[in-house]
């Protein structure tokens, strides 16, 4: 295995790229929070949070409101269980027929180009395979059409729309045992995010992409670097150049993006980078203390 595999495989093996379709922030149906209500943990100042790019200071409190997740206040998902899922275990419940959701292929089918050519910032762009690729491949600029080695869509007979199917109870919502499973499933989401956060970890929300999260040794070589690349890449292309030669290669593309619209919270993670090793030096000061003891 070759250095560069070695690097790459141990970083990894402390980032998990989680899966899952919630990343999405669609909204919290209110009802589902009056029914559900609230399950929260108590305030805690380990770990770091980033949402779309943006740093959440701690003291983190990591609630389930309803089907969702929120931090601080602020949604770090969508609905982890769907609102309709809950309704269906009720009594009487019954289908309504809301407006026609686009048909799969309509709303996948990507934006035509046109127009000038792609700014800087849809240049030089590598995907977060390139960023495991051992030889990675040279940065090639957008171009307005198709190239030669680009591949050929056939066209697809698009798929009627179908009607969105939405559900309703008469009077109060009664929680009975297939809701509490439900439930059960949100809260061990939710206790997970807390159990990652409470022992060190960082975890990086995305209305965009699925949350990447990593472990408290992560953490630090992650803060180590990144307030210093936010602050003198004068471009994004320079940052992502930054990411990739310090290996970061768990911050994907949309991840970037995000942080470089950000990149004045530069400051507040090198305060915070210095507050968490200078805990770290304590803590391994008491250890040494304690074995020159005993």
């Amino acid at each position: 295995m070759t250095l560069h595999a070695s690097v790459r495989a141990l970083l990894f093996a402390a980032v998990i790229l989680a899966a899952g379709g919630a990343y999405a922030f669609s909204a919290v149906p209110g009802a589902s929070g009056k029914a559900l209500g609230v399950t929260r943990g108590k305030p805690f100042s380990s770990g770091v949070v980033f949402v779309n790019g943006k740093y959440l200071e701690p003291p983190y409190v990591v609630e389930r409101w309803g089907t969702g997740i929120r931090i601080n206040g602020t949604p770090v998902s969508g609905q982890i269980v769907d609102w309709n899922s809950f309704l269906r275990t009720q009594p009487g419940v019954k289908a309504i027929r809301a407006a026609e959701e686009p048909s799969p292929s309509e709303a996948s089918a990507p934006a035509p180009v046109s127009g000038p050519a792609a700014s800087p910032v849809e240049e030089d762009e590598m995907s977060l395979d390139d960023l495991f690729d051992d030889d990675p491949k040279p940065a090639q600029p957008v171009a307005s059409g198709r190239s030669a080695s680009s591949p050929v869509r056939r066209p697809s007979v698009p798929a009627r729309p179908r009607p969105a199917v939405e559900y309703a109870i008469e009077g109060e919502f009664v929680p009975n045992e297939a809701s509490k499973a439900l439930l059960a499933k949100i809260n061990d989401a939710r206790t997970e995010i807390d159990r990652i956060l409470r022992t060190g970890g960082f975890v990086f929300f995305g209305d965009s992409y699925s949350r990447v999260v990593g472990d408290s040794r992560t953490l630090m070589k992650m803060l180590e670097v990144l307030p210093g690349l936010l602050q003198l890449s004068a471009s994004l292309e320079a940052f992502r150049a930054g990411v990739r030669a310090a290996n970061l290669i768990y911050l994907s593309e949309p991840i970037c993006e995000d942080l470089y619209r950000n990149r004045l919270y530069y400051r507040k993670l090198r305060a915070r980078y210095r507050r968490l090793e200078q805990s770290r030096q304590w803590d391994q000061a008491l250890e040494d203390i304690g074995g020159s003891l005993f």
